[in-house]
């Protein structure tokens, strides 16, 4: 990925240490998504989730 944009990446995780609560968007400047264990269930909460998350 040779070109970067602006990206807001919105949050509302409140266990997180990156999110910026007053915000509500994540500090980092990028996030790893990855699929969970129970992913392709069709279930939207059960496909992915940020890999970047690190509790308070």
């Amino acid at each position: 990925m040779s070109e970067r944009k602006h990206q807001c990446i919105h949050c509302s995780v409140e266990s997180c240490r990156h999110l910026k609560k007053e915000q509500g968007i994540c500090s980092l400047e990028s996030i790893q998504v990855a699929p969970t264990p129970m992913a392709y269930s069709g279930d939207p909460a059960d496909e992915s989730m940020c890999q970047s998350y690190h509790s308070k």
